[in-house]
């Protein structure tokens, strides 16, 4: 696990905000040098710690309509149920999971309608399974994207919260 101290902290929290900022300007939000920041950036890109990438809004395809989906399968269709359901485009989100269901799913849809046709006419055909549960997410408060770690998951390494570039 990496070494994290609180100018990768701060490094992670500005690009959380808006991830097109440049090292300079990370370098004078922090206060420190523009080559840290950049040595930094790629350290924490090489450990894994944070991926670049493009979040997607959704409304701006018209997909306004987000659903919880808990699914119970028949002993044994994991893996079938997996490889169809990871092929679906309305799927944004597939995690195994215990307890009442086998599978928790998120999926967009612009409308009712096109949630219907979705769960009754194509989840309902996925091999083995058994039962689906939907819950209607009216609104997203805090999404997966927004997590930053709490504090003391960024330790010091000399004492001082830094350590060498």
């Amino acid at each position: 696990m990496p070494r994290l101290d609180r100018i990768d902290q701060l490094i992670l929290q500005a690009l959380s905000v808006d991830a097109r900022l440049s090292s300079s300007q990370i370098s004078r939000k922090i206060g420190v040098a523009e080559r840290t920041v950049h040595n930094r950036i790629r350290r924490l890109i090489e450990q894994d710690v944070f991926r670049p990438v493009a979040v997607i809004n959704p409304a701006a395809f018209g997909y306004t309509l987000a659903v919880d989906i808990f699914c119970e399968l028949e002993v044994g269709y994991q893996s079938q149920a997996l490889a169809a359901i990871e092929a679906m485009p309305e799927i944004t989100y597939i995690a195994i999971s215990t307890g009442d269901q086998d599978l928790s799913l998120q999926a967009l849809f612009k409308d009712s309608s096109e949630m219907q046709e979705f769960i009754t006419h194509k989840l309902h055909q996925v091999p083995g399974m058994r039962r689906t549960r939907t819950v209607l997410i009216p609104s997203i408060i805090k999404d997966t994207y927004q997590w930053l770690p709490p504090a003391e998951a960024f330790s010091s390494v000399n004492g001082q919260g830094e350590d060498p570039a």
